[in-house]
């Protein structure tokens, strides 16, 4: 009987396992495809605001999102989680935020879809480092697949361009992107297995927000503030459903499927922000952009994969 019993629990963890991972990828596809609709949105309000108030405008738009949920969840971290929690504001928020905002400025559309595709390889690479754990095999095919999808999506099917691209020290700035959105989810879950997504996704984009706030204030000061109907209109989408709605979808998918799995997911975005273009903005798909997404596809299914053993 007690084998029985062993028998029927191990049978359920198993299967809560499997349910809460299910969760864990319609939580992060979610977030892609309303991370695709950011790029689109920051193409447009940037070249009209100061980047640094751009962002910190996204943080105060998307905290009463978040502190609604926080709130509503009845728990706070503890004092001494307090400084982990800011600096995961300041990678995955100030830093984060501002350097994107600045980015869409300032940086070639082609060199930014490069190495924001870098994504993924920049957090395994950061695991191996600071916390020695090593991708497996299907890991490194998936980044691989996934990366060359969106170069080839990134200079249209020509190797011609790929050839040609050069970057520049500017792009400096988007790697630190990538390098504090990466460190953001690895240190986030860390924090998930102490308390909800959304008490650790509220507290994060609150100090995250505060620490943008003094150069905010500066640059509208300095440089002035304008947007029209449809730029608030844009803002409100950028601070409310993803700085508020999406940050928290990528911290319940940190939660069941790790960092490793989210930062595949995360090649989802381009593809989105594709998809969502043609049927938006009615912009045709060729050939390469087909290509590109199975490969992306394919890609993040092969990383998925668990080595036998």
């Amino acid at each position: 009987m007690a084998i029985k019993e062993a028998v029927l629990k191990s049978v359920s963890a198993k299967g809560a396992a499997r349910t809460a991972r299910r969760l864990g990828y319609v939580a992060i596809t979610l977030a892609a495809l309303l991370y695709g609709g950011n790029v689109i949105a920051g193409r447009v309000v940037a070249p009209l605001v100061p980047p640094l108030a751009m962002a910190a405008a996204r943080g105060l738009l998307g905290l009463p999102v978040l502190l609604l949920f926080a709130l509503k969840a009845g728990t706070s971290p503890q004092p001494a989680d307090l400084p982990y929690l800011a600096l995961m504001g300041f990678l995955g928020i100030s830093v984060a935020y501002g350097s994107f905002a600045w980015s869409m400025q300032n940086s070639p559309a082609v060199n930014a879809a490069i190495i924001f595709a870098t994504f993924p390889a920049v957090t395994l690479v950061l695991l191996a480092i600071g916390w020695h754990v090593k991708p497996n095999r299907y890991q490194v095919a998936g980044i691989i697949s996934a990366f060359t999808g969106l170069a080839l999506v990134t200079t249209q099917g020509s190797l011609a361009r790929l050839l040609t691209l050069r970057f520049q020290p500017v792009d400096l700035i988007l790697l630190i992107n990538v390098t504090a959105a990466s460190l953001y989810n690895i240190l986030g879950q860390k924090m998930v297995e102490r308390y909800s997504p959304v008490v650790t996704s509220a507290y994060s984009l609150l100090f995250g927000t505060l620490f943008l706030l003094p150069a905010g204030f500066w640059e509208i000061a300095h440089q002035g503030w304008y947007l029209p109907p449809i730029g608030w209109l844009l803002l409100l989408y950028m601070g409310c459903i993803i700085a508020g709605l999406a940050v928290l979808l990528n911290f319940e998918a940190l939660e069941r499927i790790g960092c490793g799995a989210v930062a595949m997911f995360n090649n989802l975005n381009p593809i989105a922000a594709i998809v969502l273009a043609a049927l938006l903005l009615g912009e045709k798909l060729s050939w390469y952009h087909w290509a590109g997404i199975i490969l992306v596809l394919g890609g993040v299914c092969l990383s998925l994969r668990e080595p036998r053993g």
